[in-house]
């Protein structure tokens, strides 16, 4: 069963890769280099003893590497892509990681949709307008 879910994984992997190739217009030039990552020991991380060590079952992680060929303009998107979600940007409270703020703000909504019917019935016709315009939300 584990080897099932492992094969499905690496296939939706192996999928999501091959989408972003097409999108990007990346092209693979070599895939046959491997490199490991070394996970060092993790000191103080249990709760009761300090003098515990924690080693982690996988001390090094191996994973291939790409040897890739993508367009500058297709690079300078990603890299705006990377700067807009990714970046901490400077706020009047402090630092604020955009994707961070963009997940709690979807949880936030989420919890009050469930928690209140009428924001709920207000929220479906709302998606159903919006699709009836024509937006189709991308996931």
């Amino acid at each position: 069963m584990l080897q099932i879910n492992q094969q499905r994984n690496q296939q939706v992997v192996d999928d999501n890769f091959k989408t972003f190739c097409e999108n990007y217009e990346v092209r693979v030039l070599n895939d046959q280099k491997r490199r490991a990552r070394y996970h060092p020991p993790k000191f103080f991380t249990d709760p009761e003893r300090a003098d515990i060590v924690r080693k982690d079952l996988i001390e090094y992680e191996h994973e291939r590497v790409f040897t890739v060929e993508i367009p500058e303009g297709r690079l300078k998107a990603l890299i705006e892509l990377e700067q807009r979600f990714f970046k901490r940007h400077h706020h009047s409270r402090g630092e604020v990681d955009m994707f961070q703020t963009l997940m709690d703000k979807e949880r936030e909504e989420a919890y009050m949709r469930q928690s209140n019917p009428a924001v709920q019935k207000a929220y479906e016709q709302y998606s159903i307008m919006l699709n009836l315009a024509g937006y189709q939300r991308k996931i």
